[in-house]
């Protein structure tokens, strides 16, 4: 026998690699949905006690990140299973999938109780989305629904316009819907606003960025006023409690 016919390959010695195998993005997305929309939930679940912000806004937010988590994560599991010489992952897509689907449940159940029991008896609950005006009538500049609101006890929620940030405790404010238009949409709409007094006797209130929630009875101007430094404002609102 030869020498040469004695000698085993080197290639024969090698040990076998495993195939590479990519990671699964819906997985990781899906992980990422849950993670985020969990600090929405917890936040709303603290808020829930402590009434530091809306519970209800955060819980909606956390819900929507938790229910694409849910849907990314089943998809992300059905890839892995489907292909697994090609991709890795599972373990991540079930994370999301399963946390998806509990903070999803939290973060619904936040937001519902809250919004069936945040406002006090005796209060209608409305929204700017009430005061805008009927497309259907067009020579009107307020919505018909201010009529029937005049004088009437309300809840709203909305944003201090920052024409009083500087003021310190004030007895009046702007309130306005969102925070585009308080702080980039410069001249709101007569419709986005709603001018804010605090009677005497009651305590002023601080400017704060954060959303705020009014009890207060809502008056409607006869003409369109000006106030701090804005225009043609119809809405007026004698306030019982700020939170």
């Amino acid at each position: 026998m030869s020498a040469v016919s004695d000698l085993t390959p080197v290639s024969s010695l090698e040990p076998e690699l495993a195939p590479y195998r990519a990671i699964c993005r819906t997985a990781v997305i899906s992980a990422l949905m849950a993670a985020i929309g969990g600090s929405f939930v917890v936040f709303a679940v603290v808020s829930m006690w402590l009434d530091f912000a809306d519970a209800v806004w955060l819980g909606g937010w956390g819900a929507s990140f938790a229910f694409a988590a849910i849907v990314l994560g089943f998809a992300g599991i059905r890839t892995v299973r489907r292909y697994p010489n090609e991709y890795t992952g599972g373990g991540l897509a079930r994370a999301g999938f399963i946390g998806g689907l509990l903070l999803f449940a939290i973060g619904v159940f936040a937001a519902m109780y809250i919004h069936s029991t945040e406002v006090p008896d005796g209060y209608s609950r409305i929204s700017f989305w009430d005061l805008q005006p009927d497309p259907d009538q067009p020579e009107l500049p307020i919505a018909p629904q201010a009529f029937e609101l005049n004088r009437k006890p309300i809840f709203i929620k909305g944003y201090m316009h920052p024409g009083v940030a500087s003021m310190g405790k004030v007895n009046h404010f702007i309130l306005v819907p969102d925070m585009g238009t308080c702080c980039f949409g410069g001249q709101p709409k007569p419709t986005d606003m709603i001018e804010v007094y605090v009677p005497d006797g009651k305590e002023r209130v601080a400017y704060s960025p954060r959303r705020l929630k009014l009890t207060g009875t809502f008056l409607l101007a006869d003409r369109p006023t000006q106030s701090l430094g804005l225009n043609n404002v119809w809405y007026h609102m004698e306030i019982d409690q700020v939170k």
